[in-house]
């Protein structure tokens, strides 16, 4: 597999780490967000791999369409919501490790999603830091 973009994210409210080893997907460690679907609390995991939409969920249904509320399962302070997406869904915001952010569409389904940086130097780290070694 090539061009593959791995990403390591933090909440952006305590800073803790949301990525998860113990969770894998895509044979690589997750990233876990405390979710409320339905009135039910749960756990979700994401790929790290930018642009893959595996996800598992536990303690929650995997509801086609449903809005997601998504806490850091650490200090379980919601994800700051950083826009509304074209399918009317919050957009929350997560921090990389590096620095930028990830912005990811709650809406379950909806493949929206994107990174940003305030410094491009940060983004060319991200790029420089990935060893495609890792994915044969």
């Amino acid at each position: 597999m090539t061009n593959l973009i791995t990403v390591s994210v933090r909440c952006p409210n305590c800073r803790q780490s949301l990525m998860n080893p113990g969770k894998r997907i895509d044979d690589l460690p997750s990233i876990a967000f405390q979710a409320k679907v339905a009135d039910k609390i749960g756990q979700i995991y994401l790929s790290q791999i930018y642009g893959s939409y595996h996800k598992l969920f536990e303690g929650v249904e995997d509801i086609a369409d449903a809005v997601i509320e998504c806490s850091c399962p650490h200090c379980h302070t919601p994800f700051p919501v950083s826009r509304v997406c074209d399918c009317k869904a919050p957009v929350i915001s997560i921090n990389l490790q590096i620095g930028g952010t990830i912005n990811v569409c709650t809406r379950n389904g909806c493949k929206h999603h994107s990174a940003e940086f305030e410094n491009l130097d940060d983004a060319f780290m991200l790029f420089q830091n990935q060893d495609e070694t890792r994915y044969s």
